[in-house]
């Protein structure tokens, strides 16, 4: 499973400390917490009617461009708006990707505040605007790195191995088949595939810690073509309590990514 695609890693940035800026910038009104996350239904399956795993990641593979157009990229560029689920804090964002598992995301609030996320595929951190480094560590770090991945076939043959197809679940507007599976010890991922167009409309991934399961959700829509593959420009995150919304307005594939970009600023502790 080609995870740059579900969701492009783009879903996994920045997390509280973008909460506390936008809460900052943009203060909520008093009131009801929001409440995360499309609704999911379980929907009464007929065993005999499922397709098996391998049914759906060829017709995956299928629609979203094949693995000869995928693996020719190496590098992304994705540029778009980042906002909260109650649309009280936004920002814009720009994300470089580079094969094998090189992330970097920029988020720029309105008032000129720039804060970065970097994963070089090793370790993570934020840069906040006075030059400051804090690390990302524990389960998120295992998330931001897992994400990072430009192109994972591994996923694909992992799935086909351990997953199993466990039924249909209402996914918002969206039936689709739930494929779980075991992509790495104390990991268990589940994808939902649409039942009619064969994309992805949902991930889950849930890290199984002695300190509790530490999940991640990631919630695709609006598919289009960019050089032969299909993306998703309208994504969804949650992660630990927090709620953003993602709507990509540009894609550019196999653009300059220098390496540079991936290093640890100056300030990092030796």
């Amino acid at each position: 499973m080609n995870r740059s695609l579900v969701p492009l890693a783009a879903s996994a940035v920045i997390g509280t400390f973008f909460a506390v800026h936008s809460a900052a910038q943009n203060p909520s009104p008093s009131g009801a917490p929001v409440t995360p996350v499309s609704s999911v239904t379980k929907v009464d399956p007929n065993p005999a009617a499922m397709p098996s795993t391998k049914d759906l990641l060829q017709k995956f593979e299928t629609v979203s461009g094949g693995h000869a157009v995928w693996s020719s990229f190496t590098t992304r560029y994705l540029k778009g708006i980042y906002q909260t689920e109650d649309a009280s804090g936004f920002a814009a964002i720009e994300i470089f990707s580079k094969a094998p598992n090189k992330t970097l995301y920029k988020i720029t609030f309105s008032n000129g505040i720039v804060i970065r996320e970097v994963c070089d595929g090793k370790i993570a951190w934020i840069e906040d605007p006075s030059g400051g480094m804090h690390q990302i560590t524990g389960a998120a770090l295992e998330s931001r790195i897992r994400q990072s991945n430009f192109n994972d076939r591994a996923d694909a043959l992992l799935m086909a191995v351990t997953g199993h197809v466990l039924g249909t679940e209402k996914v918002g507007a969206h039936t689709a088949y739930v494929v779980e599976f075991t992509p790495q010890k104390k990991l268990t991922s589940k994808i939902y595939f649409d039942t009619e167009s064969g994309f992805p409309v949902r991930t889950d991934d849930t890290l199984h810690r002695e300190d509790g399961d530490y999940r991640v959700e990631n919630y695709m829509e609006d598919y289009r073509a960019v050089d032969g593959a299909y993306f998703a420009f309208r994504l969804r995150h949650v992660e630990k309590g927090n709620v953003f919304t993602l709507r990509l307005t540009q894609i550019k594939n196999n653009v300059p990514v220098d390496d540079s970009m991936f290093l640890k600023p100056a300030s990092a502790p030796k």
